[in-house]
């Protein structure tokens, strides 16, 4: 009896000795198996991928290896495709920008979180998994308040490190800072602007305002708005759009104190609304001062007259017919029901330099347009290619077998970039006058990896410092760089020029029916016997022309422990004599009641009358 209970006894103890080896042994491989991305873990599987529209997908997609199967379903087609999903062997991830619409809670069962836990200022990485080795397949919610914390969330999630399966059951939430965008402008403006601003934020239209109301009153603020603009939005805003004629935009912000902002972005039109959205998502560039942006009014031509575009004879070979390239892009964006070239040169004129560089006087342009019965003329150049290229060292690091060192990589990169410069300018074909005009850039870059030195170490090896010249290895930037400047002048047609459906008693509208606020800052200061001559920073394309008078003034702000005051004091009046897309040359016409210095104010507060143009033929 004795003898069989001992022996039972040692059984057990067999047992239990061996179960536990096999747990020893199971965590030695679990410790020694390499750690793997987790999108290389996901892409071992089929996948569906339920987001809100096909950028998220693609996103998303962009983490995984190249060679991966995974089905898009629009976040739409969910009601459909729920109860197949609830069935599905396969892998199922859900990406949600809950700035473009929630995931429904009605089909919750599909996530791995409790989606009524979720904040709005949340960003949720949720996963678990099912089966195992080959037959694993995993559930994964990546949810974030808008464009800019998913795409940082979803790059987190998928360079994250994982053994196996079970590794790839966790949850995570982090809180972002979040703004409040209100925006009448619809769901696709506020897709266009969280592409681009680098910063969180929920969104509301003007009557849903109670919704983030709490919001409004302690975070920054962003108005992106068309007209008609509700009065209740209108008391919100940080300039006045009253003193707006109707083809005019501006752009402003204003501070709440530290940190937070009053921003606003007012299109006349949405293609305006869009313009400002590139050149202005990322909040710091938005001035402090109103920017006012008044926009030729076209309306309906019939045709449209293309002088060759200049070109550099020395790139002709990098970049090809350039004419011809620019021709076929206006002619595909449909400014007028019909795009022409010309076919000879007007006489006396020997080439066509004259026009490409503006210049060509008006009765050169309205014979040519004459000619070829255009009511436009479009005429620009390539006018110059700025390189760059930048050596610099970048350190990574991995794990090293020694516990008190690091595997340490130094990768030496040549990052090379071809910025081209193209000028255009677009004149009334009636009168000759300069209806727009316009310097674009387009940008090319190209990233290679020269050498990389790998070295095991306890302290991170010392990087040189970066090399800069502007010898460029790549030729083929040339020509993306000259399509990428066509591509930024389809754009600012498009946006800069209000495009009508239905013909105007002239075609050409240039200026604002009304006075309007026009401000600039003085960006040069020279004096000399003949007086005193200043450069600011509003042109030609803020509706600034020769002749109109500049008001120079200081800001002075008083401050007290019972409020803050703002003060403009006058310091004299300049005259115009030049005007530049972006900037203009004045002469100081009165004596100066204060120094005449950079940085001063220049308001437009004179404008000649402007004359009638004769009515189209």
């Amino acid at each position: 009896m004795r003898q069989g209970l001992a022996i039972m006894t040692a059984l057990a103890l067999w047992q239990g000795w061996a179960s536990a080896q096999k747990d020893i042994l199971r965590d030695i491989a679990r410790a020694l198996r390499e750690p793997k991305p987790v999108a290389e873990l996901l892409a071992r599987t089929p996948m569906v991928v339920v987001a809100n529209d096909e950028t998220l997908f693609n996103l998303f997609r962009s983490f995984l290896p190249p060679v991966s199967a995974a089905e898009f379903i629009p976040l739409s087609d969910l009601p459909k495709r729920a109860e197949e999903l609830a069935q599905t062997q396969h892998s199922v991830v859900v990406v949600i920008d809950r700035s473009r619409g929630d995931f429904p809670i009605e089909h919750r069962q599909l996530v791995p979180t409790d989606l009524t836990l979720i904040r709005r200022q949340d960003v949720v990485i949720a996963t678990d998994f099912v089966g195992e080795g080959r037959r694993a397949r995993y559930r994964v919610f990546l949810s974030a308040p808008s464009f800019h914390a998913l795409q940082q969330g979803v790059e987190r999630f998928c360079q994250r490190t994982a053994r196996q399966p079970s590794d790839l059951r966790f949850q995570e939430t982090t809180p972002v800072p979040i703004s409040v965008v209100i925006t009448n402008a619809g769901q696709g403006m506020v897709n266009a602007f969280a592409e681009r601003a680098p910063l969180d934020f929920v969104w509301a239209t003007p009557d849903d305002l109670a919704r983030v109301q709490d919001l409004l009153v302690t975070e920054t603020e962003i108005y992106l708005l068309v007209p008609p603009v509700p009065e209740r939005v209108r008391e919100r805003l940080p300039f006045n759009l009253s003193l707006l004629s109707p083809n005019q935009s501006v752009v402003v912000r204003k501070s709440k104190g530290g940190n937070y902002w009053q921003v606003l972005l007012y299109g006349a039109f949405p293609d305006a609304l869009k313009g400002l959205i590139r050149r202005y998502a990322d909040l710091k560039v938005v001035p402090d001062e109103p920017t006012v942006i008044t926009h030729p009014v076209i309306g309906s031509i019939k045709r449209l007259l293309i002088v060759p575009f200049g070109e550099f004879i020395i790139y002709r070979d990098r970049v090809g017919d350039f004419a011809l390239q620019v021709f076929r892009a206006v002619q595909a964006g449909k400014f007028a029901e019909e795009t022409v070239a010309p076919t000879k040169l007007p006489e006396p004129l020997l080439d066509w330099s004259p026009f490409q560089d503006g210049t060509a006087e008006a009765k050169h342009f309205t014979a040519l347009a004459k000619t070829y019965d255009a009511e436009l003329v479009l005429a620009g150049r390539l006018i110059g290619f700025d390189t760059k290229t930048v050596r610099k060292q970048e350190l990574s690091s991995s794990p090293s077998p020694a516990a008190d060192r690091r595997i340490f990589q130094v990768a030496t990169v040549r990052i090379e970039q071809v910025t081209a410069q193209l000028q255009v300018r677009l004149y009334d074909g009636h009168t000759g006058e300069t209806i727009w005009t316009k310097i674009v850039e387009g940008n090319a870059t190209k990233r290679t990896v020269e050498s990389v030195r790998r070295t095991e170490a306890k302290q991170p090896p010392a990087l040189e410092p970066d090399h800069i010249s502007v010898f460029v290895y790549e030729n083929q930037l040339y020509p993306s760089a000259a399509t990428a400047a066509v591509a930024e002048l389809i754009e600012a047609l498009r946006t800069e020029i209000r495009w009508l459906a239905e013909p105007l008693v002239s075609p050409v509208t240039l200026a604002p029916a009304t006075p309007t606020i026009v401000e600039g800052i003085v960006g040069q200061v020279e004096s000399d016997t003949d007086g005193i001559t200043v450069y600011a920073d509003i042109g030609n394309n803020q509706g600034v022309k020769v002749g109109d008078t500049l008001l120079l003034y200081r800001d002075v702000v008083v401050k007290t422990e019972r409020k803050t005051v703002r003060l403009e004091e006058e310091i004299g009046e300049a005259k115009i004599v030049a005007v530049f897309p972006e900037a203009c040359k004045a002469i100081v016409v009165s004596k100066p009641k204060g120094k005449v210095e950079v940085g001063i104010r220049a308001r437009l507060v004179k404008q000649p009358p402007a004359a009638e143009k004769p009515p189209a033929n």
